[in-house]
Parts: C-alpha cells; structure tokens; sequence
C-alpha cells in the first residue's frame, strides 16, 4: 500500500478499459456502496485519462487528480486504496533514472454481476453496507436480468452437438495445416495484445495459512475447515493482535476431540484470556510496587467495625468470608459469584485479603456480587495505589467521607398546589325563586340540543 503528501508525485495509466452500460450500472449499483463515490469517480477518471501515445516521460503529477475530484490527496489515497482492495486497480512502483519514482495504474475489467455475487468478501461486505433486505433486491434485480439473457430449453444440455468443424468446411493446404507459414507467425506476433484482466479481490494477508494447517493438522483438523473459517480466523487475529502460533494455542483447549473449529466458543476464551498472564505479573507488580512505596495503614487507626472486618479478610477465604457475610444478610451464594472471586485471584492475581474487602464493598452497595461492580472497584483501588486489605478499608471510609461531606444543590422548583375542596363552602342564593331555576334549565336545554 503506497501514499505519498507530494502533490507532484508522477503517475501513469497503462492500459485502456471499455466500459459499457452495464459496466456502469454494476460500479453504481455493487461498487459504489464499498468503495465510496470519489473512488468510482476516479477509477471512471483513469479510464479517460489513458493515452495510447503516451510514454513514461508524459506522466502528469497527481495533483492534476484531485483538480478534477475536487478532493483532497489523503481522500484521493483512501479511495485509491479501495479501488485496490476490491482488485478494480492494480498499483505498480517503479523507478526510473530520469522521472525518478513512478506509480503506474493498471485498469482491470469490472466483473458481471453474477462473478460479484459469486465472490463470497465482495458479496458479504455490500450485504453489511446496505442491508439485507438492500442486498437481497439488488441480488434478484441482477439475477432476473441475466436469466432474461439466454432462453433455457429443455433437453438441450443433454442434446448432440452436430456444428460443423473448421476442417469440415474449409481446405488449407497440407504444410500450412500442419506447421503455420513465417508470414502468419509474424502477424499473430504484430497483433499479439495483453487482454484486460478481470478484477479480482486483493485477497494478499501476511497470515500464514499454509503453517496454520499444518499446526492444527496435528490434532486431526482437515485444512478445508481452516478455509472455510478463514475469514472469521483473519477477523479474531486482527482484532486480538495475535501470531498463527498464538491462535493455535488459544484455539486447542476449545477443539474437545472435534474435527471442526468452533469459533463462537474460540471468540470467546480469546477475549477472556487475552493477554491474561501480563496482566496477572503487571498487577502483583503494581501491589507490590505499592507495599513497598506505601507506608502501611496502622491497624489501630481503624474503628472496631473495620477492625472487625479486617481480622475476617485476613483469616478466611474469599468463598469462606463471601458465605459468612451472606449468611449474616441472610442471603445465600451463588455460582456465579464463587466464579467472579476465581477470576479476581486465578486470573487477575489479586491477593485474598484484598479481594474479601471487595466482596464487603460491593455487598455494602448490592445484595449481590456483580461482575461489573467487583471490576471497577478493583481497578479503581489499583490506580490508586491500594495494596492491602487494612489500605482498602481506609480508603473506601475516606471516599465515604467525602461522598458525605459534599454539599448537593437543588434548583427552586414551582410546586403547583392544588384546591382544598373539603375546606371550600358552596354558596347558596336563597332569593332564587324557582321560575328563575326553570328558565336557567330551559337556557341550559337550548344550548345543548337537548330539545
């Protein structure tokens, strides 16, 4: 992958593609979703840009691209890049004595669309770009279209090709049949041309898929389930950063004497292993960093409830301190909550001590263990440099503290009061006379069609 900030960097085209109708529709319709529209305008740019009488010294600098993209050159790399990947543009570097250094563009042929949707990277990357029910209509639009191409009758696959054969038709003379002349040889040479390749995916990786089959062949693996899970293998890698040897050993604990590799379960043991021992040595070096930089807390400076709880972390098991102090609440414990303490001390090396003040932290909040709460405490006392079971309870008191110490403000806000009914005395006219009563109804009657 090449990129330059020179505006005045040389480039040339080397080879000229016809595009038709179709060819335009399908760059619309299937490329421009992937790639973006100034990457189809450029590709669409070099095409028109090809002069069959140029040579290398007519190379123009790439600027002349961005005047007509009207774009930037790291937009114009991004979208060359693209082109790249999707193999509509092969991107060639060479060095010349005069012009110096010369990115030289090869124009592939745009597939059909039934080579598209055969392309199982191409086919997946418009699904995730324009949805299914996007992806499904433009597959049935293209597939309709080529259907109506070719008028399908039966019988005919399995028909007898009678066509006429060249030698059935035509005479040539005996030494010419068996061995063409000079003069044709030397005709065939003068029009001898390099036909346009069609654009395939740039499918190049530095993964090597050869040393992975061969690893996991050893555990009665076939290779063609390597194939067949490349994708989601080149995925996991990507995204964990990991080596082939890597991948291998995360993978075997998940194969349980199964042929195939089952990635959903191998996506998973990755994210919770992933880079497990450093961070074990990285946190009992950070505790250890801060026993010794830290003057450590004087019991007799807790109250007789932290002491208390103090003298507990430090003589039971976290399973042990966890069930005392649920049974006391008159919980009980839970699976899950045994597996978050393995975690904190298996896995992340947190000393037991420390992890059942956590587990009195937590269970002072919720009335269960949670995950999330556990880890972020965890990781909050680590980068403040707690270390011991005696720092943690001052620390978590003098947090306490000053949550409590903080004064909250509330804004005024209007309280609409409503009516007292029952302190409300109706009044009464006693002057009404009940002619005036019979005329308020009559009044009333009339006004809401009641008559």
């Amino acid at each position: 992958m090449f990129e330059t900030s020179d505006p005045k960097q040389p480039f040339f085209v080397t080879n000229k593609v016809v595009l038709f109708p179709n060819d335009i529709r399908i760059l619309i319709k299937l490329y421009q979703p992937l790639v973006g529209a100034t990457a189809i305008a450029l590709y669409l740019t070099l095409v028109e840009d090809f002069n069959a009488d140029a040579i290398l010294s007519d190379a123009k600098g790439i600027y002349s691209l961005q005047e007509q993209l009207d774009c930037s050159l790291k937009d114009l790399f991004k979208a060359l890049h693209k082109l790249e990947a999707v193999g509509l543009i092969k991107t060639v570097l060479i060095k010349n004595e005069i012009m110096g250094q010369v990115i030289t563009f090869r124009l592939l042929r745009v597939p059909t669309s039934s080579e598209f949707f055969s392309t199982p990277l191409l086919a997946s990357l418009l699904k995730e770009k324009v949805g299914v029910t996007t992806f499904h209509n433009l597959s049935h639009t293209f597939a309709r279209e080529n259907k109506k191409k070719e008028n399908q009758v039966n019988g005919n696959k399995s028909g007898r090709d009678v066509s006429a054969s060249f030698i059935d038709v035509f005479r040539l003379p005996g030494q010419e049949a068996i061995s063409p002349s000079l003069d044709v040889q030397e005709a065939a040479n003068e029009n001898q041309t390099h036909s346009v390749a069609k654009a395939s995916v740039n499918e190049h990786d530095s993964i090597d898929w050869n040393f992975m089959k061969q690893q996991f062949a050893i555990y009665q693996i076939p290779a063609d389930e390597i194939d067949k899970k490349r994708e989601q293998i080149r995925g996991v890698m990507q995204t964990y950063g990991l080596s082939e040897q890597e991948f291998v050993d995360e993978a075997l604990p998940c194969l349980h004497g199964s042929y195939e590799l089952d990635m959903r379960l191998i996506e998973h043991t990755i994210a919770e292993n992933y880079r497990l021992d450093g961070t074990r040595k990285r946190v009992k070096q950070e505790i250890h960093n801060d026993k010794e930089k830290k003057t450590p807390a004087n019991i007799e400076d807790l109250n007789s409830k932290q002491q208390e709880i103090y003298q507990a972390a430090m003589s039971k098991s976290p399973s042990e301190f966890l069930y005392k102090l649920k049974k006391e609440k008159g919980g009980f414990v839970y699976a899950s909550e045994n597996q978050i303490l393995n975690n904190l001390h298996n896995q992340y090396g947190l000393p037991s001590d420390l992890i059942n003040v956590l587990v009195y932290t937590c269970l002072s909040f919720k009335p269960g263990l949670s995950s999330s709460l556990a880890y972020s405490i965890a990781n909050d006392w680590l980068q403040h440099g707690v270390a011991t079971a005696s720092q943690a309870l001052q620390y978590v008191a003098k947090r306490r503290g000053n949550i409590g110490g903080h004064k909250r403000y509330y804004t005024n806000k209007r309280v609409e009061k409503g009516t007292d009914w029952s302190k409300k005395k109706s009044k009464v006219d006693k002057n009404v006379s009940s002619a005036q009563l019979k005329n308020f109804f009559k009044n009333l009657e009339d006004k809401n069609g009641m008559k």
